[in-house]
């Protein structure tokens, strides 16, 4: 089983080009590319945000390559990520996966309990009445849910964060401690290791692993279950600017800017036609 440790930090574009030597062939390769949107392919704010535009101008490339099939994973709803962003051959995976839709139109969703989503809207409900304030506030996924507290004042902070793990456990959640951040995860077997799986399998077959060179690239908790899924399969990226960070992940990111250089790379790798 892997285990997490300090990776690498990646700090430009040279060194992007540098740390993927032989992993993409152009013009034989069927390549994958697993994105984040929130805090990965642009800044993690309340409300959707917009990408860099150097970020934006290469992923329409990236996704308009025969070679790429990407896809663009998100804790929010379908619909919304897929509206906010309107590129054509690219997959959205809504609700960590449990809604996606495909190029051609093709959707599937996986409905959860109705009990569990009941808890889950009680404890985001909860949250948004008696914790957020004072620049805290609650980021719904769906199936988890974060409490953000990072713009808390230090004389509020501890008082906030301990109503919040309070209200958390106490719905059944398993409490996931963040650097300014809270997650309460459902204690059930779907994250977005299980969503990766199940769309390469549908969009390939069993044996994806073996035929495909797959990039994963996230910033948050619940992408380590994905990166975990992936690992010695991928080459796999995790964004945070945190020095001592622990991940799954082969290399760290530090910022959503650099993000776009990861990009910048694989698209001058197709442009001039040799291998990275």
């Amino acid at each position: 089983m892997p285990e997490k440790r300090v990776a690498p930090v990646i700090n430009s574009l040279e060194e992007f080009e540098q740390k993927l030597p032989g992993f993409i062939a152009p013009e034989k390769d069927q390549v994958v590319l697993l994105l984040d949107y929130d805090g990965t392919l642009a800044p993690l704010t309340e409300e959707l945000s917009v990408m860099p535009k150097d970020t934006e101008i290469n992923i329409k490339k990236l996704a308009a390559n025969e070679k790429i099939f990407m896809v663009v994973f998100s804790g929010r709803e379908l619909s919304e990520i897929k509206n906010h962003l309107k590129f054509p051959n690219v997959t959205y995976a809504g609700n960590h996966g449990l809604e996606v839709e495909y190029p051609s139109g093709k959707k599937f969703k996986i409905e959860m309990p109705e009990e569990l989503l009941e808890k889950h809207n009680k404890l985001v409900a909860e949250l948004k009445e008696k914790v957020v304030c004072s620049g805290a506030w609650v980021e719904d996924k769906k199936i988890s849910v974060t409490y953000h507290y990072k713009g808390v004042t230090d004389k509020l902070k501890a008082k906030l964060i301990a109503e919040a793990k309070g209200l958390i456990q106490s719905h059944g959640f398993q409490l996931i401690e963040t650097p300014y951040a809270l997650e309460g995860k459902p204690r059930v077997n779907w994250d977005k290791g299980e969503g990766a799986k199940m769309i390469l399998e549908k969009q390939f077959d069993a044996d994806w692993a073996k035929n495909l060179k797959i990039i994963y690239v996230g910033d948050d908790t619940t992408d380590e279950d994905a990166i975990k899924v992936l690992h010695g399969i991928g080459k796999t990226f995790r964004v945070s600017e945190l020095p001592t960070l622990k991940t799954y992940a082969n290399y760290q990111i530090k910022t959503v800017e650099e993000v776009g250089w990861l990009l910048k790379a694989i698209q001058a790798n197709y442009e001039k036609k040799k291998k990275i």
